[in-house]
Order: structure tokens, then sequence, then C-alpha cells
């Protein structure tokens, strides 16, 4: 039973990641497009670029947090 779980909980780990990982594609991919065909300016792809940058810090800092649990730091 305990290996059924476990599998279970693997496959909604991986759901998970795929989904960030779609959701951090298309966040840089939409701007870049934009800036690629010269429409987007500077006002478009500021907040983007924020909101990247939070979120880049944000994973970060959960990273090392997670890490430093493990590794009993």
């Amino acid at each position: 039973m305990s290996e059924a779980r476990s599998n279970s909980q693997i496959g909604t780990g991986r759901a998970r990641r795929w989904t960030m990982r779609g959701a951090a594609v298309t966040a840089v991919a939409v701007p870049l497009a934009l800036m690629m065909s010269g429409s987007a300016s500077a006002a478009e792809i500021t907040p983007i670029a924020e909101y990247l940058d939070e979120t880049i810090a944000s994973t970060s800092a959960s990273v090392v947090e997670a890490l430093s649990a493990l590794l009993g730091v």
C-alpha cells in the first residue's frame, strides 16, 4: 500500500514540475517572441522581467532552504 502511495506522490510531483516548466517557458517565450518581432516596447517587457526576477528569487530561496534542511546546515 505504501508503494502505491509513493507512486502516486511521484506522479503528482512530476505533474507539478511539468506545469511549472510549461509556465516558465511560456513566460519567457512570449516576451522573447515580441522582442524578436520588434513590436514590444520596454514598458511592455518590464513587468514581465520584474515578475520573473521575483519568481526566480523566491524559487532560489526555497531551494536553498530545502537543501539546508536536508543537509542539516
